[in-house]
């Protein structure tokens, strides 16, 4: 019964991304272990993970654990700026506040795991630069918690903020960080409309799902769009891709691609104007890849991506579904209606959204969940890498 690593993003109010918040969890369904047993899993999951192919080049918040707080423990390197966060239950721990300050000591910054106002939080506050409060207690004087939180100059999270309701909920409060999916569930009946570009991309992703597509059709398709033969070239030429050769041939290059990687590199030319790109796209191929191994089938690929950027793009499902012209059973997963993929797609959105209830509403067991998530990160990582690297050369 090992532990899993799940990750969720931080996001500024404007939905510019800080970092991600990163913790492992053993799976409940299991036996139960003892306190000292689950952090020793914890930390196994940790020290098997690289967190850069977790996070990315961002900041990240890092649930800890007994041993890590105590010093018996390294805690894991991270790309960039790491912070402690410090759970709930620790802070009333008699040594907690000398715990803290050598986090401080050590270059660490310091989170609290969840707020709720207790004179044993509010003495740590001091040496605290962020907390999470639960956006959905409001019947706990939420706003007081926050005031006392701003009141002692610390950053604000607040988690569960997967919902407009909730997101709203945040802005009012003025919190600084919400925690929540960075490409969120676009509801059916909400967004605009796909436009005349889009939907020429869109229908070449799914022309990609095809069991045999037409190479022709595909290589014509590239061509007459600039962006994206120019996208696809530098890909395939790309040191990465180990090519002794130059290639300038659209027809050779989409070859070489293959349907799934020029799927995604096809969604990296829709989302080119994001200012997240990279993780976005990064999510975006992530989903595609968690859709296609929940469900055992390859349109789950399709399904994950084509549900990613209408998200994204906040274009209106309804939309994509008429101007790409998919099956009827890749409709019915993006409508939420069922099908062959709906299952996987739920599953997958409710990962994103740390809903294991809906995860298991779905069908499928969280924990396994998480693993394919994870296991799909640095292959989506590596991808979107590779494909928004072109963005920079633009005038």
């Amino acid at each position: 019964m090992p532990a899993v690593v799940q990750r969720q993003a931080l996001l500024h109010p404007d939905g510019s991304l800080f970092g991600y918040a990163v913790h492992a969890r053993v799976d409940d369904s299991g036996p139960l272990v003892t306190l000292a047993a689950e952090d020793r899993m914890v930390s196994d999951a940790y020290d098997r993970v690289d967190l850069g192919q977790v996070v990315g080049d961002n900041a990240v918040v890092l649930r800890a654990t007994g041993p890590m707080l105590r010093g018996e423990v390294t805690i894991p390197t991270a790309p960039r700026s790491l912070v402690v966060e410090v759970p709930a239950p620790w802070v009333h721990e008699e040594y907690a506040e000398q715990a803290l300050v050598a986090m401080r000591e050590l270059g660490f910054g310091v989170a609290l795991g969840s707020f709720t106002g207790t004179l044993a939080e509010r003495a740590l506050l001091p040496l605290v630069d962020m907390a999470k409060v639960d956006l959905r207690r409001l019947t706990e004087n939420l706003q007081a918690r926050v005031a006392q939180l701003k009141e002692a100059g610390v950053w604000v999270i607040g988690v569960h903020a997967d919902t407009p309701e909730l997101a709203r909920l945040a802005r009012e409060l003025e919190l600084e960080l919400v925690q929540a999916p960075l490409v969120r569930r676009q509801a059916p009946g909400t967004g605009r409309t796909v436009s005349a570009g889009e939907a020429q991309h869109l229908q070449l992703v799914r022309v990609l799902s095809q069991e045999m597509p037409d190479h022709q059709e595909i290589v014509r398709a590239v061509g007459v769009d600039p962006e994206l033969t120019m996208r696809v070239l530098r890909t395939v030429n790309a040191s990465a891709t180990g090519l002794r050769h130059h290639v300038d041939s659209v027809s050779h290059a989409v070859s070489l691609l293959g349907p799934h990687r020029l799927a995604a590199l096809v969604s990296s030319v829709v989302l080119g104007s994001d200012p997240a790109s990279v993780d976005v796209l990064w999510t975006v191929i992530t989903r595609g890849l968690a859709v296609w191994r929940l469900s055992g089938n390859e349109v789950g690929y399709t399904v994950g991506l084509l549900s990613a950027v209408s998200a994204a793009l906040k274009i209106s499902v309804e939309s994509v579904v008429d101007r790409s012209g998919v099956s009827p059973d890749v409709a019915a997963a993006l409508q939420g209606e069922g099908g062959p993929y709906g299952p996987a797609l739920q599953a997958a959105l409710a990962h994103e959204a740390d809903d294991d209830d809906a995860i298991l509403a779905a069908g499928f067991d969280p924990a396994h969940v998480a693993r394919v998530y994870l296991e799909a990160m640095p292959e989506a990582l590596a991808s979107a890498s590779h494909m928004a690297a072109p963005l920079a050369h633009r005038p």
